[in-house]
């Protein structure tokens, strides 16, 4: 954490010496909505479970979610890309319990219509779900 900060002064730095004050400006904007939350587990599952999930924002969950397997398909270790792969399946379930359980099936026909192709490629983890 402490390099990541590091190294946010270093680009802010830059950006100042440069003149660049508009992009620092967006940098810090950019920096209040960090999608990854800087890797703060409970922040991040505040993100999902208070704001993603109740007020349907499907398209963000999921990107989201692709965001982290995206910075994980590099690691070395497996374990952690099937973990995050069994997380997601649950969280998006989860979504789509969610939405039905709130009377909102135009979020779940909306849900199915953006990933549906995707989700049914993966094979046995989404087949009976459809």
């Amino acid at each position: 954490m402490e390099n990541m900060l590091y190294a946010e002064e270093l680009v802010r730095e830059f950006l100042v010496f440069r003149g660049f004050t508009k992009t620092l400006q967006a940098f810090d904007s950019e920096l209040s909505t960090d999608i990854g939350k800087g890797f703060q587990v409970d922040k991040i599952i505040d993100l999902i479970f208070s704001v993603y999930v109740p007020t349907f924002q499907a398209e963000k969950l999921v990107g989201l979610l692709n965001f982290f397997k995206h910075c994980l398909s590099s690691a070395p270790e497996r374990v952690y890309v099937d973990t995050l792969r069994k997380l997601e399946v649950s969280i998006l379930r989860y979504y789509i319990v969610h939405a039905v359980q709130s009377g909102r099936k135009d979020k779940v026909v909306e849900f199915f219509g953006m990933n549906g192709n995707e989700l049914l490629q993966r094979g046995q983890d989404w087949s009976p779900w459809f």
